[in-house]
């Protein structure tokens, strides 16, 4: 699970955009020295104060030297996405990239925005832009390898983010998407070292999230020693076996550590393998430590701590599998309509799937069989997989795949966005998560959200939910959720090296 990066302290930045202040006005004029507010403003970014940081930045914009009024851009972007104010950072960002369209760094700053906000392909071309200007620009440089990795190129990606590290080793983003990439690759031990040194980047240990999380995570991945990560045993090709429906959810028969049979939810909305507190007791399966986790939920604006664990042997229909990191869902959640499972996702043991509601039957495969479909969209693994959805005709917005979620539904920041007539009454909907109910859940109308033609929802009631903690995350902004829902209308594939997601209609 990711870092719990921050909490958003409220609406003081919204209040200073809304008035229009990013040019310099009557008071800003007596802020003669650019150069000093540019300075001000790395400091007050360095000590974590964003909102802080963000007015200092958007003093220094004034700046006729491009130099600063770059890099103060660069910092304005920067304190908004820190925030989790992703709109705002796509229009000062490409406020950025209109003034300095031949600074690579005003185009780099201008992709981080876009990836931030899910626009993964104009996030992409942003960054070749800015390479075709400068071929090492760093800002540049890691954004490509983290868009690499997302797409599971993991070698060039790697190359991309050491290259970036090479020319600036001090920005702890790059650590982090390095160790990131070495985890996912599963070389735990590079990992480890990699995460040691964003962690030594990090300010204010004893009362940042963040780095109580990476030390954490250090001990976590070195604890796994000489053993393989993720080794899988069975080694075939492919695994295909039956899965049951109930309620809404695909369950997988599979036993755990040898001794303990159990039916895993097959739940492509997760980035790790989950178990019951009572699992782990008949299984042995002893906890590590406390990770800070997000979902949809009030409990913690959305953020929840879990057991890590290391899980002996796990297996899933004909798949064996060795040393898979979990967690176990400890302390369980109450007051639930139904209590929580156990499940997994394909995806994060590094399988491409193809579920065939049809048929109630899963293949999971490092390479699939050859596939082709009537209907195919790019994907992108942010350790979820996110795909493009179109809301309203004209809001683009990232979806979550989740086959473990019931409905689809909407983000509260997307649903700001869509000018919903406030004369309608808001009607409350009853939705929880893995982080408990989402007491301010609603329902909104008339929505339509098309992620192919002919794929999606028309004229509908869909839940609104707060993601903001998951998408805080993920360093990404979740516009939504794909739940069962509208998933089970399809075969649908996952393809990872393909980085693309089909649908076929069941007939």
């Amino acid at each position: 699970m990711l870092p719990s990066a921050f909490r958003p302290k409220g609406v003081a930045i919204v209040t200073l955009l809304a008035a229009g202040t990013l040019t310099l006005g009557a008071q800003d004029q007596r802020h003669s020295d650019f150069d000093a507010r540019l300075r001000e403003g790395h400091e007050l970014m360095s000590q974590l104060k964003y909102e802080d940081a963000f007015l200092a930045y958007r003093d220094a914009r004034g700046s006729q030297d491009a130099r600063v009024r770059v890099q103060a851009g660069t910092g304005a972007v920067r304190a908004m996405l820190k925030v989790g104010y992703y709109a705002e950072a796509v229009r000062i960002a490409s406020e950025v990239a209109s003034r300095d369209p031949e600074n690579s760094a005003a185009l780099a700053i201008d992709g981080d925005a876009l990836w931030a906000s899910s626009l993964f392909p104009e996030a992409e071309a942003r960054y070749e832009e800015a390479l075709k200007i400068n071929p090492n620009d760093p800002v540049a440089l890691h954004g490509r390898g983290r868009s690499l990795a997302a797409q599971r190129r993991f070698s060039e990606a790697i190359v991309d983010v050491n290259k970036a590290l090479e020319i600036d080793d001090k920005q702890a983003a790059y650590h982090y998407t390095l160790a990131s990439i070495y985890e996912d690759t599963r070389d735990f031990k590079s990992a480890s070292e990699a995460l040691a040194d964003y962690l030594g980047l990090i300010p204010s240990r004893n009362e940042n999230d963040l780095a109580k999380w990476a030390e954490t995570q250090v001990e976590f991945l070195r604890d796994f020693g000489y053993v393989t990560p993720f080794e899988e045993i069975s080694r075939q090709q492919s695994y295909t076996m039956p899965f049951r429906e109930h309620e809404g959810r695909l369950l997988v028969k599979g036993r755990l550590n040898g001794l303990v049979e159990v039916e895993f939810a097959l739940d492509t909305g997760t980035d790790q393998t989950f178990i019951t507190p009572a699992i782990a007791r008949r299984a042995n399966v002893k906890s590590k430590s406390t990770l800070q986790t997000a979902g949809v939920g009030d409990l913690g604006y959305g953020f929840r701590g879990l057991q890590i664990a290391k899980f002996d042997q796990i297996d899933i229909g004909p798949l064996r599998m060795r040393n898979v990191t979990g967690v176990i869902k400890s302390p369980s959640l109450k007051d639930l309509p139904r209590e929580e499972g156990s499940g997994f996702s394909p995806l994060s043991l590094g399988f491409s799937v193809r579920v065939d509601y049809a048929k109630r039957q899963l293949t999971m495969a490092r390479t699939l069989p050859k596939w082709d479909a009537p209907v195919r969209v790019p994907l992108r693994m942010q350790r979820l997989a996110i795909v493009r959805g179109i809301v309203n005709g004209n809001t683009p917005a990232g979806f979550v795949l989740d086959t473990g979620g019931e409905a689809t539904s909407l983000s509260r920041r997307v649903a700001g966005t869509l000018g919903m007539d406030p004369e309608l009454r808001r009607v409350p909907a009853q939705v929880y998560g893995s982080s408990g109910w989402d007491r301010r859940a609603f329902l909104m109308p008339y929505v339509d959200i098309e992620f192919a033609s002919g794929v999606g929802l028309q004229q509908r009631s869909v839940p609104v939910v707060n993601l903001d903690a998951p998408s805080a995350l993920l360093g990404v902004n979740i516009g939504g959720i794909i739940g069962h829902e509208l998933l089970s209308r399809y075969t649908l594939t996952i393809d990872l090296n393909r980085a693309e997601v089909g649908l076929e209609p069941i007939k």
